[in-house]
């Protein structure tokens, strides 16, 4: 065996990376996705039910629906995120990124974190825009648009494929393309998923990112297909959204006053 393969049959290194980026996973899974479950099952705090988007939708959620929905993200966890997290690994060691806890400079950073932002953007819009297609939207896609006023759990509420193709490997490529270390990835794994969780919320809360520009994507089953909203311009599939009066909505707020 030669030392390229023993390199690769490092185990503790291996379960280390493997539990560390599972673990960060389900962590913002419990904390960003679970309290906002929290909100719409108990109505508390009672504030929070005034940045509802969708009003009167999911403040009493079916408890067969609900089961569906964490049966599914047991799934997806077990079957495509973990195992993903192992394959993950070994591509790092293959790009030869730094696995240590060592932090990066804050340029690097910086800069590493704006290209994760636009190589999600391009994984994420043709690949979501691809499901859309009739074939690949009733026997894949169609899953995910079972909730028109999504909850924050649905972030990761998929058909395994999907979870894989459209959503998981869009979020992977960028520390792969750049080589990124292992604590760069993590801190983009937790921004990114905690913002995607956001977008799925129903909730337009002051100071977290807006999430009108997906919501109305789940409300009409189609356009809005990315993430910031460059190839959606770009392609003018944002038309709808940008001729309704949600468009209008789609900010930051910094004021206690909800955007009705």
């Amino acid at each position: 065996m030669d030392t390229l393969t023993l390199q690769y049959l490092d185990f503790q290194e291996l379960f280390r990376v493997v539990w560390t980026t599972f673990s960060v996973y389900l962590v913002v899974l419990s904390v960003a996705g679970g309290g906002f479950l929290l909100v719409d099952i108990y109505h508390r705090p009672r504030w929070a039910l005034k940045y509802k988007i969708q009003k009167g939708k999911n403040l009493m959620i079916e408890k067969g629906r609900l089961r569906s929905l964490l049966y599914n993200i047991f799934l997806n966890s077990t079957v495509v995120l973990l195992p993903g997290a192992v394959v993950f690994y070994f591509l790092l060691r293959w790009r030869g990124a730094d696995l240590s806890f060592t932090p990066p400079s804050l340029p690097t950073f910086l800069f590493q974190m704006s290209g994760f932002v636009l190589i999600e953007e391009i994984g994420f819009y043709y690949g979501h825009r691809l499901l859309h297609t009739p074939y690949l939207y009733k026997r894949i896609h169609k899953k995910h648009h079972e909730w028109t006023a999504p909850i924050g759990l649905t972030a990761v509420y998929a058909h395994p494929v999907e979870m894989l193709i459209s959503n998981l490997i869009p979020f992977l490529c960028g520390p792969l393309f750049l080589g990124s270390n292992l604590v760069t990835t993590l801190g983009w794994f937790v921004i990114a998923f905690t913002v995607t969780i956001i977008h799925h919320s129903g909730y337009h809360l002051p100071l977290l990112p807006s999430p009108e520009f997906h919501d109305f994507h789940h409300l009409k089953f189609t356009g809005n297909y990315g993430v910031l909203g460059i190839l959606d311009r770009l392609h003018n599939t944002d038309k709808v959204f940008r001729e309704s009066s949600r468009y209008r909505k789609h900010r930051l707020i910094f004021s206690a006053k909800a955007l009705n």
